[in-house]
């Protein structure tokens, strides 16, 4: 199992410097930055073209939607939408074997806008780009994001605070100063809470922070805030008593 988990154990979480937020489709996604991801592939299979690369196996423009122009009698067509597709066979060699993995990448090409019909040149490139990319996820690349972590903010900061001590010129001091802001949060926590007025304020201030500190796996700060919880308890239910 090990083995099999090889490449998704090293290439799983995201640099969170190479990510953005951005609406697709109505849609919030966290959107990956495709040379930051090739940079990966490098160092875990070698130069593009030696270690990994791909062929294009099938490129074509295919027809969506109707758009119009106007309303009631004066609705006019102005034809149908155009989406770029390509399909690859992304290779790569690993432990002196070759995979191949076939995916598929699609771009707006013609649509209406705001503006009008709008044509984007860059569609085949962008095609490309997102063919790779699935491509790469099939291997457990970003697989936090395709998983659906970066949703929790919780997760977001932890990963942050993991990149800014692997990028820390001095990493004991970046640990030291993430060890004392930890500090500080439990220590407002804990002060919060002592202020709550009700049992459910108590609760959902303990059930918050659990959640922030499990995701960053401080099983030390999750211990204090529900020793906290246990003391202030019985307050609540001694005042509901009388």
């Amino acid at each position: 199992m090990s083995m099999n988990m090889k490449i998704w154990d090293q290439v799983e979480k995201t640099d969170t410097r190479f990510t953005k937020e951005a609406k697709v489709g109505g849609q919030n996604i966290t959107s990956l930055n495709g040379t930051a991801m090739i940079m990966k592939a490098t160092e875990v299979f070698g130069p593009a073209g030696i270690g990994f690369g791909w062929n294009i196996v099938e490129e074509r423009f295919d027809k969506g939607a109707e758009m119009f122009s106007g309303e009631g009698d004066k609705r006019v067509s102005l034809g149908f939408e155009l989406h770029h597709t390509i399909k690859i066979a992304f290779w790569f060699k690993l432990d002196g074997e070759r995979g191949e993995i076939e995916q598929y990448g699609c771009t707006p090409y013609l649509y209406k806008s705001k503006y009008g019909t709008t044509t984007d040149g860059e569609a085949p490139k962008k095609s490309l780009t997102d063919a790779i990319k699935k491509s790469l996820s099939m291997l457990g690349f970003s697989a936090d994001v395709f998983l659906g972590m970066f949703d929790d903010r919780d997760y977001v900061a932890q990963r942050q605070e993991e990149v800014a001590v692997e990028q820390a010129e001095d990493r004991e001091a970046e640990l030291e100063k993430q060890n004392q802001e930890r500090l500080e949060y439990i220590k407002s926590v804990v002060e919060t809470m002592q202020g709550a007025q009700t049992l459910n304020e108590l609760k959902k201030l303990h059930d918050a922070a659990v959640r922030r500190l499990t995701a960053r796996r401080d099983d030390a700060g999750v211990k204090r805030i529900a020793r906290e919880l246990a003391t202030l308890t019985p307050r609540f239910n001694q005042e509901a008593a009388a």
